[in-house]
């Protein structure tokens, strides 16, 4: 079972339309355990808009100098953790949805114009933008919280198996266990790679 996560559980997401946990309730009723479905990751940045699956916003982005700001015009991450735009995911997701909340708004800004050469350090990111009639280079982009990954799954050992012989599962239908509740940005070539090959390898 390689059916991906559950991101369109939730009614903004970054995930494709296939994202809906067919293969994890699957897995369930042929009598595998599933584990850590509480666990879903929130991007901090997709770009605000009305459509339920949203553009991602690479969290690059703050890594280059990005500044996050409420409709306010000011700078907030400074009230919620030392590491500012810098912050872990989770930090930055509850920060923006707190701002949101106090603001009575439904985006934050997130404030590319000061990263030199954006627009070719950020093609896809810059031209998806302008399509929305925003220049990054000299406008801040509305952005909000979505539902991005699914930590939790189906129970797998470290070959891909799980609780049912014969049925194998990886990638963000599986739940290995190498990301905790908070997955990092890489880990997810783990669960999709090494696993799957090991599942190949072992069936």
């Amino acid at each position: 079972i390689a059916t991906g996560g559950a991101g369109q559980r939730y009614r903004y997401t970054t995930n494709p339309e296939v994202a809906t946990a067919d293969g994890m309730a699957a897995a369930f009723r042929a009598g595998c355990e599933l584990r850590d479905l509480e666990f879903i990751q929130f991007h901090p940045t997709v770009l605000y808009g009305h459509a339920t699956q949203r553009f991602l916003i690479s969290e690059a982005v703050r890594g280059e100098g990005g500044l996050l700001y409420n409709i306010k015009g000011e700078r907030f991450m400074g009230k919620y953790h030392p590491l500012l735009e810098l912050a872990p995911r989770d930090v930055v997701a509850r920060a923006i949805l707190n701002e949101m909340t106090l603001c009575g708004s439904e985006y934050v800004f997130l404030d590319m114009s000061k990263i030199d050469g954006a627009k070719e350090r950020f093609p896809n990111i810059y031209r998806t933008c302008l399509r929305q009639g925003i220049d990054l280079e000299k406008e801040m982009v509305p952005v909000s919280p979505a539902a991005h990954y699914t930590m939790g799954g189906i129970k797998t050992d470290t070959y891909g198996q799980t609780g049912v012989n014969g049925l194998y599962a990886c990638g963000e239908a599986a739940c290995s266990g190498v990301h905790g509740a908070n997955r990092l940005a890489s880990n997810s070539l783990l669960e999709g790679l090494v696993f799957g090959i090991r599942a190949a390898g072992a069936i």
